[in-house]
């Protein structure tokens, strides 16, 4: 069962995206041997791809089904995770932000309120924090990230 979810999980092959950790809640009738066999034969097979800087993070909580909450499941699950193509969905957002800011769309509201009505350097701060965090994600897939600084070179 964990195996196959793993494998879905979709790659950005140009980036060669990775998890950077994983948490796993199993509720309901699981035989916590069988998920110890399922996480040995990840990582064995590399099902999934991992930093390349660090231990491959993946943690497992088992819990008993809920007996307040009433479910025709065995088993459910929730599979948490840090995965650095988190980083394309914020370039994306950052495209649209630099189009509207370019137009001046919407700002008008903003200059009206007391925070903005020196200028929009607030709004170019936080784009700026988005960029940083874009860098971040792209830097921990290479095998040097423990290297890396966030220092622009120029």
């Amino acid at each position: 069962w964990y195996q196959r979810r793993v494998r879905g999980t979709p790659k950005d092959k140009r980036n060669n995206h990775c998890y950077v950790s994983i948490l796993n809640i199993i509720q309901g009738e699981v035989d916590p041997t069988q998920v110890h066999k399922s996480l040995q034969r990840i990582r064995e097979r590399k099902l999934a791809n991992f930093i390349p800087w660090g231990p491959a993070s993946i943690q497992v909580a088992l819990s008993k089904k809920s007996p307040y909450i009433p479910t025709s499941h065995r088993v459910s699950g929730l599979m948490l995770a840090n995965h650095t193509s988190i980083s394309s969905l914020f370039g994306k957002t950052v495209q649209q932000y630099d189009r509207l800011r370019n137009r001046g769309a919407f700002l008008e509201q903003f200059k009206k309120t007391k925070m903005f009505s020196d200028g929009l350097e607030e709004f170019d701060s936080a784009r700026e924090v988005v960029q940083q965090l874009i860098d971040e994600y792209n830097a921990a897939t290479k095998e040097d990230y423990k290297m890396y600084s966030g220092v622009k070179k120029e």
